[in-house]
């Protein structure tokens, strides 16, 4: 994630950052915080870790991305002025996505420094996500219990999920689209002629009769 990288940045490049983050410390640990921070910097990779790199690690895996909404007004449009010129297809989709960070880490100190350290760097990030799309970010950390299926002996672990929103938009003249789908005219209403889906004629109580195009009425 962009962000983490940037916190990371920053941090190695003025230890003082960690005076506000890690200041409940006892002088003594802050100072040992500071030193292990400057010769030990995370290590940052997508996907679940790999144990042969060098600790502390941070890993960002993707654990769900779901539909949340489909934008109404999804179909076919064509100006009235009578031309020929048509708009097309406009698709929009709210995504819900769900990341969880990982903080590895051989010892239950540095464990604990390096997940104040990223949950700080995204709460004060929550404007950079919003300005890069990911709307509504929220955050929730837990300790995990070691693994030894997953993991090696001695591993201390804690996660942040982080979940928000985004927004996918494509149109029919996206190149995808027209491979899967064809061109939008292909699509489109003949010239001359409406079709409107009466919905409100197929009821839960009524489910025998199907709905009914306006051009199957005239005819």
């Amino acid at each position: 994630m962009a962000l983490v990288k940037l916190g990371i940045a920053a941090i190695s490049a003025s230890a003082a950052l960690l005076d506000d983050i890690l200041g409940d410390l006892t002088t003594a640990e802050l100072a040992k915080a500071k030193t292990y921070w400057g010769t030990n910097p995370p290590t940052m990779v997508h996907g679940y870790a790999r144990f042969n790199q060098p600790f502390p690690i941070l890993a960002l895996a993707l654990t769900g991305d779901s539909n949340q909404q489909d934008y109404i007004g999804v179909g076919e449009e064509a100006l009235l002025d009578g031309s020929d010129d048509l708009e097309g297809f406009l698709f929009k989709r709210r995504m819900r996505a769900t990341y969880t960070l990982f903080v590895y880490a051989d010892h239950p100190d540095v464990c604990f420094w390096y997940y104040r350290i990223v949950r700080r760097i995204l709460n004060v990030g929550v404007r950079y996500l919003i300005d890069k799309g990911f709307d509504d970010p929220a955050f929730d950390g837990a300790d995990l219990a070691p693994d030894t299926r997953y993991m090696p002996d001695n591993v201390f672990v804690r996660k942040l999920t982080i979940v928000g929103e985004y927004e996918e938009e494509w149109d029919d003249n996206d190149a995808l689209w027209v491979a899967i789908n064809g061109t939008a005219d292909t699509h489109l209403t003949g010239d001359g002629t409406v079709d409107i889906m009466h919905e409100d004629q197929y009821t839960t109580a009524n489910q025998g009769v199907q709905p009914t195009l306006d051009s199957e009425m005239d005819s």
